[in-house]
């Protein structure tokens, strides 16, 4: 039997693959690159001796798939989970002020921890708790058009809790403005969190780098169930008879036969990879359009250590949060015990993202010492990571087209956060979106046995 096809070493087609592997039905995995991971992946910084993320990927306890996943490749105990779900915040006016939820039945743990927090006033508060009834009554018909902004104002929320709590969550859930992002899609990862029970937002930090948590062990329960790997393998299109998919052609001419293919691949590249009898048609073509967002991440390491918070929401400046990698990861190398290693992130970075290194530096600096004052001290290395097509931007228009994992031919299959999970561009919609097609391709499989 020829194996199964997967396009795409990136979350979605590793997911795909530990799925197919497990039930022992033969798989080749196809990288274009030459390292797997997509957009989580982590490399050595040669200066530091530091593992360095692409990006900062904090997870959630409500992320079921995620947490399963991680179970099956063996890396579930290296992520460092909250014993009940907080989020720290520096606020311009009111300093360090706290939201956190007890660990009470839902939906009281939100209620309380809404009325406990310093984070709002007692009238911005009222409106939350209104905000928080929506949140468990909401109806998709009535916000399935409209942005986040929209449906807050709707819920009569204020400017003040916009900024406070909406606007920071929003774009580390969505990567997108508010102003932009789906309201509906936003609401569905709330719910995971907020919803899913007492614990589902307690923060779930990887204590390792992404390769380490995500990539390298999920390679190695493949190749050890006996699927195939090749990396640097550029696949041009694929080929087949309008009623099924025969196989994968790739650039340099090789052609590679497959009993069902995955296309695990970003929204931009998708298209092109279909059978011709599909691109004539023009399906899926608007998904080569899907808008894209950028994530810059800084880091930055100093002779002293300048944050004492693990993760710090940062209101009403440019950069969105903050991580202590020294005490997230207890970092390990040359410079262990000394110094601090912070990595700031700046989300929907549409204005930022072409700046120069220089400039991107200084902003980072200039909002961390309106934080922390002097005690942010002396920069020793400094590292810009530019992720220019970070995610798709989840808009409404852009949640009408994502396409399911099943196409008009019956053996071929789409995988990416991008597709059509309910949730954003996050690492849940990944490994769920992978999940989905390898189910799908397995029913096929088995039924023909």
């Amino acid at each position: 039997m020829n194996p199964v096809v997967i396009v795409g070493g990136g979350l979605s087609g590793l997911a795909a693959a530990v799925y197919l592997s497990s039930r022992r039905i033969p798989v080749l995995l196809l990288e274009q690159r030459r390292f797997l991971g997509g957009r989580a992946y982590s490399f050595v910084d040669e200066s530091t001796g530091t593992v360095i993320d692409n990006g900062q990927h904090v997870l959630i306890a409500g992320y079921t798939r995620t947490m399963e996943f991680l179970g099956t490749i063996g890396t579930r105990g290296r992520l460092a989970v909250q014993s009940a779900p907080e989020l720290v915040f520096h606020h311009p006016e009111r300093g360090f002020c706290s939201f956190r939820l007890p660990l009470l039945p839902s939906p009281l743990h939100l209620i309380s921890g809404i009325i406990t927090t310093d984070l709002f006033s007692a009238a911005d508060k009222l409106r939350m708790l209104r905000a928080g009834a929506a949140l468990r009554s909401f109806r998709r018909e009535a916000v399935g058009g409209m942005t986040i902004d929209a449906w807050l104002d709707s819920l009569g929320q204020s400017a003040e809790t916009k900024r406070s709590f909406w606007e920071p969550l929003a774009v580390a859930v969505m990567n997108e403005r508010i102003g932009v992002a789906s309201a509906l899609v936003f609401i569905r990862a709330l719910r995971t969190a907020f919803l899913s029970g007492r614990r589902g937002a307690a923060l779930a930090v990887p204590t390792v780098g992404l390769s380490d948590l995500y990539v390298e062990p999920a390679r190695a329960l493949i190749e050890r169930l006996g699927g195939v790997i090749r990396c640097g393998a550029d696949v041009a299109g694929s080929v087949g008879d309008g009623e099924n998919v025969a196989g994968v052609r790739l650039k340099e001419g090789e052609t590679i036969p497959c009993s069902a293919l995955i296309l695990a691949v970003p929204s931009y590249r998708a298209p092109a990879l279909l059978p011709a009898v599909l691109r004539e048609t023009g399906y899926m073509a608007p998904a080569a359009s899907i808008p894209l967002s950028p994530i810059v991440s800084v880091h930055l390491w100093f002779e002293k250590e300048v944050m004492p918070q693990e993760i710090l929401g940062v209101i009403g400046r440019r950069i969105q949060w903050v991580f202590n990698r020294r005490k997230i990861s207890h970092e390990k190398g040359h410079e262990q015990g000394r110094g601090g290693h912070l990595s700031a992130v700046i989300s929907a970075a549409h204005a930022m993202v072409d700046m120069g290194n220089d400039e991107l530096i200084r902003i980072v600096l200039e909002d961390l010492e309106s934080i922390y004052g002097a005690n942010a001290g002396h920069t020793t290395r400094a590292l810009v990571i530019r992720e220019k097509r970070g995610t798709f931007s989840c808009t409404p228009e852009v949640e009408q087209i994502r396409p399911g994992c099943g196409t008009p031919v019956p053996n071929l299959f789409i995988a990416g956060d991008w597709t059509d999970t309910g949730y954003p561009a996050t690492i849940e919609g990944a490994i769920m979106s992978g999940e989905r097609s390898a189910g799908r391709v397995a029913a096929l499989v088995e039924g023909r046995k």
